[in-house]
């Protein structure tokens, strides 16, 4: 991350989503450009979406979850045997999407 607005953003997304861990109680890290769809379901991500529209003064025109869910993950066998993987038709919503959206005011994405 290449600027404040951008570590700020994903210091609030981070405080706001749930904590993920792993099995091992390890904290997973999201970077930048991670899909949050892939560890986060859309009702936290519309609360945490809602409170950063206000919080950034960003205007949500054109941002709505349809675009982003249902996410298709693929299952713990399928990713341990390195099956094909599933065929996604929604597009990743990141960190990045959001920080570039707060400099610009309004949602650039949809």
């Amino acid at each position: 991350m290449n600027n404040n607005i951008e570590k700020v953003v994903y210091e609030f997304i981070q405080s706001e989503l749930p904590l993920v861990t792993t099995i091992l109680l390890k904290k997973v890290p999201v970077g930048i450009d991670f899909p949050l769809q892939q560890l986060h379901e859309a009702d936290d991500v519309a609360e945490m979406a809602n409170k950063y529209f206000r919080e950034f003064n960003v205007d949500p025109a054109g941002f709505t979850l349809e675009h982003y869910f249902p996410w298709k993950t693929a299952c713990f066998m399928r990713r341990w045997f390195n099956a094909e993987p599933i065929g996604q038709d929604k597009q990743p919503l990141t960190v990045k999407m959001f920080a570039e959206s707060a400099k610009a005011g309004k949602w650039l994405y949809g």
